[in-house]
């Protein structure tokens, strides 16, 4: 008698052995983290992850939200914090100023994605030959893309620096020879498409350029782009070899990421292959 009554509670003990094991499931892909949380800011660089890496991620299982912040440092205390998992509009300069600047060594590359390079625009000049004393220069403010337009200017021989310092942190108050006299205004990236009629020269990142519509043709010079400038994907230490970032990494080294940016109208021409 008691096996009759043994049995059927067996087999209602192993259906909720299955019931708790398919809830567990439900939380994880494939045994591993099913939601993504991901930090965008305003960059042309959300091309890749609203066209490529969002539905294929999608496609794979896992629950993709796009997370907006109005700036990049936002984003970055964000993924510090943990809120978000991870955000892809940041070089490795950028980034060690914020590690530097918080003191937060938490936050680092998974991987180097295709990138834009920054330029010297000008409505007023078609050369960098025109460049003469007096003339009015708008680059950016924050630390890393500042640095990146006056490494621009070094290589023009616009201006030299003092010894010793470190280019990936260059300030104004580094020149040690202003060769033209030049005259600095130093803005916030989003406000210099606004003033090229307003300066000679302006530099800014190319992302920020083709975002405010400025036309091509007032690109007078490209920067040259080192590993340092390219743009990474950024997310916390601890996260750096987990199933879902490797996924989010072999995505953005895929060969469609590759076909994407050379033949998408609006990527054609615009993005480099990171060389890091």
């Amino acid at each position: 008698m008691n096996k009759y009554i043994y049995l059927p509670l067996l087999f209602l003990f192993s259906l909720f052995l299955i019931a708790c094991d398919q809830k567990s499931d439900s939380n994880t892909v494939q045994g591993a983290k099913q939601e993504i949380r991901i930090g965008m800011t305003p960059s042309m660089h959300n091309i890749l992850m609203e066209n490529i890496v969002k539905p294929r991620l999608e496609e794979l299982g896992y629950r993709v939200t796009l997370v907006n912040f109005s700036s990049l440092r936002d984003s970055d205390t964000a993924l510090a914090e943990g809120s978000i998992d991870l955000n892809a509009a940041q070089h490795q300069a950028y980034l060690d100023t914020y590690k530097r600047e918080t003191h937060n060594d938490d936050l680092v590359s998974l991987v180097h994605i295709p990138s834009i390079s920054a330029a010297i625009f000008s409505e007023k000049h078609r050369s960098v030959d025109e460049v003469k004393k007096g003339q009015i220069v708008a680059i950016p403010n924050d630390p890393s893309n500042a640095a990146r337009a006056l490494v621009m200017l070094e290589k023009l021989n616009w201006i030299t620096f003092k010894e010793g310092i470190n280019l990936g942190a260059a300030s104004i108050l580094d020149i040690a020879d202003n060769v033209y006299d030049l005259q600095f205004r130093v803005v916030l990236s989003e406000l210099i498409p606004r003033m090229l009629d307003e300066v000679d020269f302006a530099i800014m990142p190319g992302g920020i350029a083709w975002m405010s519509k400025v036309d091509a043709k007032y690109a007078i010079y490209y920067e040259q782009l080192s590993p340092n400038l390219e743009i990474l994907v950024a997310v916390k230490k601890q996260n750096l070899d987990t199933q879902w970032a490797q996924v989010v990494k072999k995505l953005y080294q895929s060969d469609e990421m590759k076909q994407f940016i050379t033949e998408d109208s609006d990527a054609k021409g615009r993005f480099i292959w990171p060389q890091g």
